[in-house]
């Protein structure tokens, strides 16, 4: 992705926006663009029929285009700038709004804007000089689908600023840069669905950005760094006003945050008083928990990181006072920001200031605590910062140069500053090569940094807490990345980089029969069934093998040189995928061909969008089409996860449906407490199981049986997530463990409620075998896919997709 943005920090006007290669799962044919995409400027949309609320006349997406082009047309306090497509290739729109004299500053604004990140400490100093700079706001509408009121209140605001001449309009004017993400989920809103068309709930994606809406939110908060940003959401009654309940995550610099935070909601909810009458709950001060700002995978947490002030508001009401509330509500922080705008932004600066001199994190004050009767944890909101990370760059240090490269470049993308090392250097007895990549700590974004790259803390035994959602996150843990904590400073001479260097293939050089590959990148099993969708004959190693003295693994990968077409697409693999290919002077005996499995799914979106992200075809079929006896007779393979159990939800015909498709000899792969219970329910493996509480959940040490198709060539010892964990306590004679939760202290970070009361240390986590119909069967306890985050666990599913060929 190349992003060119002019803007700034302090103030930031952009001149011009230019963004190239915008991350989409897929091109969309001109001849599939669906209606209200635009075929041609973007204002230029094709009407089409959508979903809209059904309790007032919302506006429908597709005529927000011309409209705010109308809006753009007739004031020039307006911009309108489209900052990527949706899954299904609608704009996504951001409207700046600004009285118009601002645009002739712009060159002493970004002197401050550089300032704030390069020296936070002058940056302060110069706020006193320039009493005319205005403070980004950024708005984000709707990133729910079906939260209408959000879009509808944000095209009300705009229209107002970009109109109105009262006082209180031109007041904000002076003082504010808004930054309007008009709609942050364009198919969710045109369909009436809470998720995006991959069926993601983008609320919950912004520390993975797996999405394209998500993407280009984060390039705007990133390039912007806004110093509020609200986030219009439905329906809490009475309508809800962040700062949050605690945890409070310790990689804020809360103190600060909640200084202005508290202030700016408690004049929110004043201004909806006045203006309507309507009350409002302020979590921080109103709750004793449930409502967290623990994870940053919230658009506002997220934010925060970034140096904003960020809340989420719930609208109580569906109907146009929905929009009502909303409206007031915004207009009340922006009234609160041009009163406030310059202790604001010198408490930002402050932010990035403790980060760039490695200055201490504070508790948070008495006075702010003195305004809830809760306990806040205060022990939660301060961490000691480690020195640095570092992430080797090439193997054998480092176990995944492919997700180590992706983990560079998405920090980077996300603002943090990475650097390599010029020469070797030694920490705790290891050397690193030059070229070793290195997170130094004492940098603007530490906190954003450190959340990103750290193991997490287990609150699990925290007395009365109770989150709202996930506890724990971390990329080297979850994306299979080596990484090295730096505790105290050594010298390392390094150099800053902006962008990780790509993993090279290699392709031995010699005679050969067939070439090897290993299975240890998800880019292994993306070019594997790319070959195969291609009509290409791979093998897969049934058993670890020798060849001219080396060894392979089981589940190695064998390209046979059939013909002299083959040679080409060898070298494809290293050039496009970054793989190493190895001369075989033979092809072991039990190798076998694989070919790709028809595959029916019943299943998550994130297990879909995994599956469709590797390469793999299926046909997703839902709980109504069992009820009504679809044919499974074409199919192969039926994948099932699921949030709630499957088999209370069939009818008689269902399950009949499930059972002839298993007396038959379908394979099953059943993830998750659903996916396990279904299987129990047909008796399909001799296993018992036990399961947490449906949201335990958090990272966990495995162990891993290395020589298992379904994990083959893991390491011994590696990480997993579980949501609702399941584990099992018996496995039957001919039922294979592939994966078992570590002995002793397994739990690494999260909230997994008594989990050293258990019993799941030393319990097995994925296990396989065959049913008495002769179905192979595969049984996964952890969430290998969850939310397509934890990328390292991709394989998992993949291998056994593969182990349902006959493979093992």
């Amino acid at each position: 992705m190349k992003i060119a943005f002019t803007s700034t920090i302090i103030s930031l006007l952009v001149v011009t926006v230019v963004i190239t290669g915008i991350l989409t799962p897929a091109v969309i044919s001109a001849s599939l663009i669906p209606p209200g995409v635009s075929q041609g400027r973007w204002w230029e949309v094709v009407p089409e029929e959508e979903v809209t609320s059904p309790h007032y006349d919302s506006i429908p997406y597709w005529k927000i285009g011309p409209l705010l082009r109308e809006i753009e047309m007739k004031s020039n306090r307006v911009r309108v700038q489209v900052i990527g497509k949706s899954v299904l290739g609608r704009n996504l729109y951001l409207v700046i709004v600004s009285a118009p004299e601002a645009f002739g500053r712009l060159g002493r604004y970004q002197a401050l804007r550089r300032l704030m990140i390069e020296n936070p400490v002058k940056a302060q100093e110069m706020i006193d000089l320039f009493d005319d700079f205005k403070v980004p706001v950024y708005i984000h509408c709707s990133v729910h689908g079906n939260e209408y009121p959000g879009v509808d209140a944000c095209i009300k605001l705009i229209e107002k600023l970009a109109f109105g001449n009262d006082e209180e309009t031109l007041t904000i004017l002076r003082n504010v840069i808004l930054l309007v993400n008009v709609v942050a989920n364009p198919d969710g809103r045109a369909l009436g669905t809470r998720t995006n068309a991959n069926g993601f709930d983008l609320n919950r994606d912004f520390i993975t950005q797996s999405q394209p809406e998500t993407i280009a939110a984060v390039s705007v908060i990133v390039q912007w760094n806004p110093m509020v940003v609200l986030d219009l959401h439905g329906f809490v009654s009475p309508m809800l006003i962040e700062p949050c309940t605690p945890p409070h995550n310790p990689n804020y610099e809360y103190d600060l945050y909640i200084k202005w935070a508290l202030a700016q909601a408690e004049a929110m909810a004043a201004e909806l008083k006045e203006r309507k009458g309507w009350d409002a709950q302020i979590p921080f001060r109103d709750r004793k928990e449930g409502w967290d700002d623990w994870p940053p995978i919230f658009t506002p947490m997220y934010a925060m990181y970034h140096g904003a002030y960020g809340h989420t508001l719930e609208t109580p009401f569906r109907d146009k006072r929905g929009v009502e509330a909303h409206f007031w509500a915004v207009w009340g922080a922006l009234k609160f920001v041009s009163q406030n705008r310059k202790e604001m932004i010198r408490d930002q600066i402050e932010i990035f200031k403790r980060g760039f001199l490695s200055l201490p994190q504070q508790p948070i004050p008495e006075y702010i605590l003195e305004k809830t009767p809760y306990e806040q944890y205060n022990d939660l909101t301060v961490i000691d910062f480690p020195a640095a990370y570092i992430i080797p760059r090439d193997t054998p240090l480092q176990r995944n140069p492919h997700a180590a490269a992706k983990l560079i470049n998405f920090l980077i993308f996300n603002d943090i500053k990475v650097e390599q090392a010029v020469k070797s250097f030694v920490l705790n007895g290891v050397e690193y090569p030059p070229g070793t990549y290195i997170v130094w700590m004492d940098q603007p974004k530490r906190g954003l940094a450190n959340t990103i790259l750290w193991d997490g803390w287990d609150i699990s035994y925290y007395p009365g807490i109770r989150m709202y959602d996930i506890s724990s996150w971390s990329h080297p843990l979850l994306w299979g990345v080596t990484r090295v904590v730096m505790r105290e400073k050594i010298h390392v001479q390094t150099i800053p980089i902006t962008r990780a260097d790509p993993v090279q293939g290699y392709v031995e050089p010699g005679s050969a029969r067939a070439y090897a590959y290993l299975p240890t990148s998800n880019e292994a099993i993306k070019a594997t069934n790319e070959l195969l969708s291609r009509g290409v004959r791979v093998l897969i190693a049934r058993s670890p093998f020798t060849d001219s003295g080396r060894s392979f693994g089981t589940g190695t990968f064998i390209i046979p040189l059939d013909s002299s077409s083959i040679r080409p697409i060898v070298n494809e693999l290293a050039n496009k995928y970054g793989l190493s290919l190895f001369a075989l002077k033979s092809i072991p005996k039990d190798a076998l061909q694989l070919r790709m499995p028809r595959i029916v799914v019943h299943a998550d979106a994130g297990l879909r969008f995994v599956l469709r992200e590797l390469g793999f075809n299926f046909t997703i079929v839902t709980t109504s089409d069992l009820n009504k006896g679809i044919d499974l007779s074409g199919y192969d393979l039926f994948i099932h996860s699921s949030w709630s159990l499957l088999w209370g939800a069939l009818t008689d015909t269902g399950r009949a449906t499930l059972r002839e498709f298993f007396n038959r000899g379908g394979n099953y792969i059943g993830v998750g407490r659903s996916g396990v219970d279904l299987a129990t329910r047909y008796g399909l493996l001799d296993v018992s199981y036990r399961t947490g509480l449906s949201d335990d959940n958090g990272i966990i040490k495995i162990e891993i049986s290395t020589a298992d198709p379904i994990t083959a060539q893991y390491p011994e010892n590696d990480y997993a997530f579980v949501y609702g964990p399941v584990w099992f306590t018996q496995v039957g004679v001919g039922v294979k463990v592939s994966a078992r939760i570590s002995a002793g202290e397994f739990f690494v970070s999260g909230m997994w409620s008594r989990w050293k009361e258990s019993g799941a240390a030393s319990m097995p986590i994925v296990v396989h075998g065959t049913s008495s119909t002769g179905s192979i069967v595969v049984l996964i306890g952890i969430d290998p896919t969850f939310r397509a985050h934890p990328e390292n666990t991709f394989r998992i599913l993949a291998n056994a997709i593969y182990l349902t060929l006959g493979y093992g």
